[in-house]
């Protein structure tokens, strides 16, 4: 009989196979070197252009969902989780290398820290330039500070200096190491959420369901930003998704208010 995997890795193609290989082939070496059973899920959010690439150049043992249009971030990625077998899921980015590093000191955290829901390490560029990836939950008050008065509010921790792990209320979906468990006590992520904000979302419902999610700066990661898809100010959904997201966690008050605010900024951007 088959060992169940310790880890599921679920990564997204979309319209970008060489780079997912590159995700792979550093995924399969740390696992090798951390001796951790892993399973690998592809989700093809492009298999019209990108399947038969995809079959040709992955190891034979890696699972690849096919599909024949771009189902978004949140299904694409269910689709993986539903199938996964691991006691941990990791949500990985196609433009991410883990190294064998990240892998045990993950796996680990989550060993000894049973309040842990979602691990996250630190990530950084092919430079070694820092990245912002934990955040506060989001406000009304950031989102008044950046439509309307068009300044960049700092959601993001500023944890750059930080040499242990600390408790957060978010990290961005680039990597995001979850305890079974917690998929089994909230579900999976909202599709509802196309691209963006999904991520968010995913861990407001996880500070709710009492678990805790820790960055850890102790241990680092190469991460290409945005290199599959860009998103930011300037993609629609973002903006939809965040009305979305207050109606959904804290109200349809809270939703008005956040759509009156995105509009008029939106408005006042284009007035500017």
């Amino acid at each position: 009989m088959e060992k169940e995997p310790e880890l599921s890795v679920i990564i997204l193609n979309y319209k970008n196979p060489e780079l997912t290989v590159k995700c792979v082939n550093h995924l399969t070496e740390a696992s090798e070197e951390a001796k951790i059973h892993t399973e690998t899920i592809i989700v093809d959010n492009s298999a019209q252009e990108t399947a038969s690439i995809l079959r040709k150049l992955l190891p034979r043992d890696v699972k690849i969902i096919e599909n024949e249009k771009n189902l978004g971030f949140s299904k694409a990625n269910n689709q993986g989780i539903s199938i996964s077998r691991g006691d941990y899921v990791l949500l990985l980015n196609n433009d991410a290398f883990i190294s064998h590093e990240v892998l045990e000191t993950g796996i680990r955290f989550l060993e000894e820290n049973l309040d842990c829901g979602i691990w996250a390490p630190k990530l950084v560029g092919e430079d070694g330039t820092f990245q912002m990836t934990c955040a506060r939950l989001p406000s009304i008050k950031g989102l008044m500070v950046e439509y309307l008065l068009l300044r960049s509010y700092d959601r993001y921790l500023d944890s750059e200096s930080w040499k242990e792990p600390r408790v957060v209320g978010a990290v961005i979906g680039a990597f995001m190491l979850i305890r079974r468990r917690v998929i089994e006590t909230i579900g999976m992520l909202d599709e509802d959420f196309f691209f963006t904000v999904e991520d968010i979302d995913y861990c407001f419902r996880v500070n709710e369901a009492n678990f805790k999610i820790y960055y850890d700066p102790t241990v680092s990661m190469v991460h290409l930003v945005s290199a599959s898809q860009k998103k930011g100010i300037e993609y629609p959904k973002l903006h939809t998704n965040r009305i979305l997201y207050f109606k959904k966690n804290e109200g349809m008050l809270s939703g008005f208010i956040s759509g009156i605010i995105i509009n008029l900024g939106l408005l006042l951007r284009k007035v500017l």
